[in-house]
Formats: structure tokens, sequence, C-alpha cells
């Protein structure tokens, strides 16, 4: 039997899906707690604020969509860096609400400090940890030494972000395979270059 899900783990899925969908701004803790069956004492009583209620839905998203199975457990075979990124980038359609909660957390930082501040602080945590994976793809030599691999990490993050971006606006993106298949071309071109004979 399947263990019920606790009251924070239905709230973070519940806010997920509405501030993905309708909006961060158009979602009031009073509408969280109706929608749940729930009191917003419970929501208070699990979370400070609607602005931490965003970055932990943020948080789980992150490790459940991105960092669980892809990069700590990629699949069977594939270990060389332009690979592991390639499927990742492969599975970015599977990580629409991650991007729309991103692209909320980014517009909702706008008038509000404390979204900000932590989303900065937790983007900012996030890329150093990525950064520590890329560098033992560095000294593997799969990327060159020389290149800043926090620059490395950032610019593929960005990448990400800017597909949430396009699909707010509506923009039809390439196929999952593509876009994967791209971005391990692309990774490729960051290893050293060969030597000279």
């Amino acid at each position: 039997m399947a263990d019920q899900p606790t009251t924070r783990e239905r709230l973070l899925e519940l806010a997920s899906k509405v501030f993905a969908e309708e909006g961060y701004a158009a979602a009031s803790v009073r509408d969280l707690a109706a929608r749940s069956q729930l009191t917003s004492g419970a929501i208070y009583g699990n979370f400070r604020s609607k602005a931490d209620l965003l970055l932990a839905a943020i948080d789980t998203h992150i490790y459940e969509d991105l960092v669980a199975g892809m990069v700590e457990d990629p699949p069977e075979g594939v270990s060389e860096v332009a690979d592991v990124l390639g499927h990742i980038f492969g599975g970015y359609e599977e990580r629409r609400q991650l991007r729309a909660l991103l692209v909320e957390g980014a517009v909702a930082g706008r008038g509000d400090a404390e979204v900000r501040e932590r989303l900065l602080e937790d983007q900012s945590g996030k890329l150093d940890e990525w950064s520590e994976i890329y560098r033992v793809w560095q000294e593997r030599a799969e990327i060159d030494p020389t290149l800043d691999i926090r620059a490395v990490v950032t610019l593929l993050w960005a990448m990400e972000l800017g597909l949430g971006v396009l699909e707010v606006i509506g923009l039809e993106l390439p196929a999952g395979e593509d876009v994967g298949e791209v971005v391990a071309r692309l990774v490729r071109g960051l290893a050293p270059p060969a030597a000279s004979g």
C-alpha cells in the first residue's frame, strides 16, 4: 500500500499546479486553502508565506524533475557529459511545470524582495552544486579546463529557463529529441582542443 501524501506534499502539488497554470499573483493563500479543503492556518503551519510555498514548489520540482534520476542516476550507458546533458535536455518537455514555476518566481521577484532574495539564494546554490558535478567532467577532460565551469552551468540553465519564457508566450518549440541532440553537439564542442601532433 502506497503512503498517503502528507499535508505538505498535497499543498506543494496543488500550489505547483495553480501557480504554473494560473499564475502566482492570481492565487491567494485563502484560495489554495479552499481548493485543498484545508484552512489557511494549515498552510501557514507548513509554509511561512505564499512566497515560501512558491519557492518550496520550485525546489521540489528541480529535484524531482531534473536532478533525481537524471543527474544523480543517469540511464544505463550514459556517462559522458554531452550524452548526459543531451538526455536531460531531450526530456525538457516533461519539465514544463518547473519552468512555469521559475518564470512565475522571476516575475514575482520583481515586486517582492523576499521572493527575489530567496530565489537568488536558491538558484545560486543550485548553480554551485551543479558546478561541482560539472567539474568532475572537466577533470575527466570532457570539458576544456580553461573554461569557467560556472559560466557553462549558468548558460545551460539559462537555456532551460529560456524555454520556459518561450512557452509562456506560446511559441511552438522543437521536439525534445531534437533539443537533446543540439545540446549534446554543443557540449561536445566544450571539450579541450585536440592536441596538435
